[in-house]
């Protein structure tokens, strides 16, 4: 009976031991802007970096794209604890890492980042887990703020101040990133 456990610890001793293989992790990543829709193909989408933590070893990039979600689930519907905010065509980045352990990623994203003049960066971290896909809404990261395209004055064009009274036309379009 002794060499049994003996024999049992040995044999789980071993197994324990063995280096894990990497196993494919699925994982998306979407911006919203605050209290708004998804950043998506018509923003020029959002920039996802994904980041060891440990290492500082940027792991992937890419743009987010796609749709910018359902207006009645995102604005006007309650939402529901468990309940999905987004669809499959909702803007995203999707990705799959190879891991043999647990990962804490840092997450970035820079939106929108076609309009450099109104890019925020916003960042999260997250445990990912050999096996533990992360998709759905996947990690949904808030960006603030407004992008703002001045139309007048344009680029470049100069302005001839003449007195203490000129009036200078400004018009800009303004909408949440």
């Amino acid at each position: 009976m002794r060499n049994i456990i003996i024999f049992g610890l040995l044999v789980a001793v071993f197994i324990c031991g063995v280096t894990a293989e990497a196993v494919q992790t699925k994982l998306i990543v979407r911006a919203q802007s605050k209290d708004a829709k998804f950043v998506g193909t018509s923003m020029g989408g959002a920039l996802v970096t994904i980041i060891d933590s440990a290492t500082g070893e940027i792991i992937t990039k890419g743009l987010t794209a796609g749709a910018t979600g359902n207006t009645k689930k995102i604005m006007i519907d309650p939402l529901q604890r468990g309940g999905r905010l987004t669809d499959d065509s909702t803007a995203r980045f999707e990705t799959t890492v190879d891991i043999d352990e647990p990962k804490l990623l840092t997450i970035e994203v820079q939106a929108p980042y076609v309009r450099k003049e109104s890019m925020i960066k916003s960042s999260t971290q997250v445990w990912l887990i050999p096996g533990k896909d992360i998709v759905g809404d996947g990690v949904v990261i808030e960006i603030p703020g407004f992008s703002v395209d001045v139309v007048l004055p344009q680029k470049g064009e100069k302005i001839q101040v003449t007195d203490k009274t000129t009036t200078i036309s400004v018009q800009a379009h303004i909408v949440m990133i």
